[in-house]
């Protein structure tokens, strides 16, 4: 009776771990499909999340202007077999220059294995900085190329405090500031 017990124990934790990785491998697949495959560019995202009919979550700040400071987000909630997540478009201009964004955030990401999927699916190494806040959020950043130009993929999650919760980010600075 007791071994009966443990594999059925051990079936219960393969499984989880098998889920917990599919998500995680859902999470960088979706990341890549809407952030990394080309430039995040606010009205291309926009436009793509509007042919896909996702719901909007949010839409809040200034749209883009010709001149002058302006902060836009737009947020979707997009589901997938594996669960739902957020995708964001940001795009802003102030003093420090003009940037433009895209993130996925989900509440039920694990820290570690989408680390470790984001390292393999996007072949980077480790981390150019590191850093754990002092609320428990690890903070993982990486420069690298989108279609030749140099942008930030930065990693937020709650690894070393053992909670769920991801938020990736890729921001592409347009135009350097005054």
């Amino acid at each position: 009776m007791i071994r009966l017990g443990l594999l059925a124990c051990a079936a219960m934790l393969h499984a989880a771990a098998a889920c917990a990785d599919e998500r995680s491998t859902a999470l960088v697949e979706a990341f890549h499909a809407s952030c990394v495959a080309e430039l995040p560019i606010f009205a291309r995202i926009n436009a793509k999340a509007v042919a896909a009919n996702l719901p909007v979550n949010m839409d809040s700040g200034t749209p883009r202007q010709p001149d002058g400071p302006f902060n836009h987000i737009k947020s979707w909630m997009v589901e997938l077999p594996s669960g739902a997540h957020e995708l964001s478009a940001t795009e802003a201009r102030g003093p420090a220059g003009e940037v433009s964004a895209c993130a996925i955030t989900a509440a039920d990401g694990i820290g570690e294995e989408v680390k470790q999927d984001l390292m393999k699916v996007l072949n980077l190494g480790a981390p150019g900085r590191e850093a754990v806040t002092v609320d428990g959020q690890r903070r993982s950043a990486w420069r690298v190329q989108v279609q030749g130009e140099g942008v930030i993929l930065l990693l937020i999650d709650a690894t070393p405090v053992n909670r769920p919760g991801i938020y990736i980010n890729l921001t592409h600075r347009l135009v350097a500031g005054s």
